[in-house]
């Protein structure tokens, strides 16, 4: 028998790559004319959903508490500023 390992998902390092989207996207609605507010809200909820996804993988919910609650303050601060 083959003894076969898990694949390991490091949703750790796509949460830094969306953190670094979410900032070019953010950089690039001040500089271009496009209008780029869905694609930000969108960006925000996936790194939301992404801190949560590796924070409920590695067991540390209650330590990354903060910065879950800091992501979701920034999502609806954002989404209210940009649609009311």
């Amino acid at each position: 028998m083959e003894n076969r390992k898990k694949a390991e998902f490091k949703w750790n390092t796509l949460y830094r790559v969306m953190n670094y989207f979410v900032i070019i996207l953010i950089i690039a609605q001040f500089v271009t004319s496009y209008h780029l507010s869905l694609y930000i809200i969108l960006s925000l909820a996936a790194l939301l959903i992404l801190g949560l996804l590796d924070s409920i993988d590695h067991h540390r919910f209650k330590e990354n508490k903060g910065r879950h609650l800091f992501d979701a303050v920034i999502l609806v601060f954002y989404t209210v500023l940009t649609y009311i």
